[in-house]
């Protein structure tokens, strides 16, 4: 299957609105992971039947662009820093929509034009905390090591490399990620992954299957510098029954340290032998709470020269502001 690159676009190409200059201690950041439609609502109550034959009334459904690695930079870009994304779009209307709304935010794209479709998700929001995502991703499926042009964003400054949605592209899965982390390395960009939820771990493969890609990520641990994760989807990947043996099993395995998203409880961080935790920032009301650990990971990655734990209180307190839409760093796309 042919895939055209359009990762050369000249930055002073692409249209970009005014932002705030970003401050001393924000760096320029590459993202690379799936960018797709979220169809997202208010939050649900979990206690109604959501599952039975009938009809649900929320107060409100909306369209945004979606998928960690899209979330991180159009929050990274609203906070004033520089962002580059590298993804996958289908080559359609959607696809050319999504890409169109990233760069009219101030993230400068590197995107591959495949020819499938762009995928959608619908994002379920509990008011338990709990979330589900229902998701079609096929252009995302395509994603390779090829797509990434690490001199290119080297040249641009990049100094750091988020490496978002790490399930849903066999290609860097099984051998993409290691090798894409490698070439980082050599030239002297950082590496971070998060560690999120498996849509294949809710069915359709068995134990030995989920092992080898979770064998996988694990393979990748010697390059990554931070690796983040709630403490759900942390534990379900490490098959420890507390969080302690889950971060001290990740460091084991070289991770240079490891940031636990904690929701209501706030965050902490495990590195250089050293528990750190910080409390959460104060939320007087939840309008919405998707994305929330994307904004707290663009915010962590930005502030790349504080002391760690001053680096936890930005994220949360960016992560707060999002979750009661003040601002809200992933807006409704414009109709």
């Amino acid at each position: 299957m042919k895939i055209r690159h359009v990762s050369t676009i000249r930055v002073d190409w692409l249209p970009m609105r005014k932002k705030p200059a970003p401050s001393g201690n924000l760096t320029t950041i590459a993202v690379v992971g799936n960018i797709n439609l979220d169809i997202k609502t208010s939050r649900v109550s979990a206690k109604l039947g959501i599952t039975a034959d009938g009809e649900t009334s929320i107060e409100r459904i909306y369209e945004t662009t979606g998928g960690g690695g899209a979330n991180t930079a159009t929050a990274a870009a609203l906070m004033g820093a520089r962002v580059h994304f590298v993804g996958c779009v289908g080559n359609d209307e959607l696809g050319s929509r999504l890409g169109t709304h990233l760069r009219s935010i101030g993230v400068m794209t590197h995107l591959v034009v495949v020819p499938v479709s762009t995928g959608r998700s619908i994002a379920l929001s509990w008011d338990n905390g709990h979330r589900h995502f229902i998701s079609s991703l096929p252009h995302t499926a395509l994603l390779n090591a090829a797509s990434v042009d690490v001199p290119a964003l080297a040249r641009a400054g990049c100094r750091h490399l988020y490496r978002a949605d790490i399930w849903f592209s066999e290609p860097m899965l099984f051998g993409g990620n290691e090798g894409l982390f490698a070439i980082c390395r050599k030239a002297g960009i950082e590496t971070s992954i998060d560690i999120n939820w498996d849509p294949r771990w809710n069915g359709g493969l068995g134990s030995r299957e989920v092992r080898k890609r979770i064998d996988a990520v694990r393979a990748i641990m010697p390059l990554t510098s931070y690796v983040h994760g709630n403490e759900r989807e942390l534990l379900r990947f490490c098959g420890s029954r507390t969080v302690d043996r889950a971060v001290y099993s990740l460091v084991e395995r070289g991770a240079g340290a490891v940031i636990v998203h904690r929701g209501a409880r706030g965050c902490a961080a495990f590195a250089n032998g050293t528990w750190i935790e910080c409390p959460p920032a104060r939320v007087r009301r939840i309008v919405s709470d998707t994305g929330s650990g994307d904004v707290f990971t663009a915010a962590f990655l930005l502030h790349g020269s504080l002391p760690l734990k001053s680096r936890l209180r930005q994220a949360s307190r960016a992560a707060a502001a999002h979750l009661q839409a003040a601002p809200n760093y992933i807006p409704a796309l414009p109709g």
